[in-house]
């Protein structure tokens, strides 16, 4: 009983006091007289004797309020900023949208249709990393309003303004690698080079760092390696990048190798074989082109087989392609150079 009593009593008291810190401190940010306010809204006659003395005296701590309370405001804002960006985007359409783009790109027969699980795979990955970066930036924009707010409770804003823009000056010639991290972040962004859950290998000075995107900021990338290690590469440093999860097949070359005499009964073996080879290989997407390294005869000649693979099946394409063209070579009595 005793404990319902206490929360009826402080419980409202604690809302008048944080509403008048809000108030107070709102107030002192737009450079406004919270006392001359009451004074001109009721008239100096009807305002007690004694609120002015009691205003001087908690106006300080009202501020000190004012300032804990924004930035436990703006921590609250970013424990639920991935909820924020989620209901920014679902306000702004934007997952409605690339489904229906992604629709409209799928036509009866064609290739894509066999791509309809990869292309959802990549509009998840690509929605997920929109509303990473965009609860980033509104982290970003809490505190910033946060302080200030906080800074306006004790300097003029336009004292603040000339101060911040010194500041700015200082900070960018000091942090111009961080600067240049966010800039290059902001482009990577919307030229959409990269989305969580892609395997990518970004080169840098020295070597070359692969792995599976964990996590994208505005500021840094993480990749997750191969061996389990957690890398997090600057934005500013991710000038040249390969993706191996964005196409719709993947390339394979199989060199085959004849003696010089063979080779018109090799290309009569081969030509007609890529034309077949689609019904015989399930992830050869189409037939295959055979062309030369180059144009010099000799004793052998080097015949490359180049293939598109259904993505992800490379390899495992290229063993069957050398296996069915072994057998047709020796089925034909052609024989492979040594």
């Amino acid at each position: 009983m005793r404990r319902r009593l206490l929360l009826v009593v402080v419980v409202p008291l604690l809302a008048v006091v944080l509403l008048a810190a809000l108030a107070v401190g709102l107030l002192q940010s737009a450079q406004v007289d919270a006392l001359q306010l009451v004074q001109s809204a009721v008239g100096v006659t009807a305002v007690p004797g004694w609120l002015p003395e009691v205003y001087g005296a908690a106006r300080l701590p009202l501020r000190v309020l004012f300032v804990i309370a924004v930035f436990l405001l703006a921590w609250l804002v970013t424990r639920i900023s991935g909820r924020l960006a989620g209901w920014l985007l679902r306000i702004a359409r934007y997952e409605e949208g690339r489904r229906a783009t992604a629709v409209e790109a799928i036509t009866p027969g064609s290739l894509a249709t066999a791509a309809i699980a990869p292309a959802t795979i990549a509009r998840e990955r690509r929605a997920r990393t929109i509303r990473l970066l965009l609860a980033s930036f509104i982290n970003l924009l809490a505190f910033v309003a946060a302080f200030i707010l906080a800074a306006g409770q004790f300097v003029s804003l336009v004292n603040l303004a000339v101060v911040s823009t010194i500041l700015a000056n200082a900070f960018g010639f000091a942090a111009r690698d961080y600067i240049g991290d966010l800039l290059n972040g902001i482009s990577n962004i919307f030229e959409d080079r990269f989305d969580v859950g892609d395997n990518v290998s970004v080169f840098r000075a020295g070597d070359a760092v692969e792995g599976i995107v964990e996590r994208v900021t505005v500021r840094t990338l993480s990749l997750r390696t191969r061996g389990g290690e957690l890398i997090i590469v600057p934005q500013g440093e991710v000038r040249i990048l390969r993706n191996y999860s964005r196409g719709s097949f993947t390339g394979t070359v199989v060199t085959v190798r004849v003696a010089a005499a063979e080779l018109p009964a090799a290309m009569a073996v081969l030509l007609p074989l890529s034309q077949e080879a689609p019904g015989l290989l399930p992830d050869l997407l189409e037939p295959w082109h055979v062309v030369a390294q180059d144009g010099q005869l000799g004793s052998a000649a080097e015949l490359l087989l180049h293939a598109k693979a259904r993505y992800g099946h490379g390899a495992e394409l290229r063993l069957r392609i050398m296996t069915l063209v072994e057998e047709r070579l020796e089925a034909a009595g052609v024989a492979l150079a040594s």
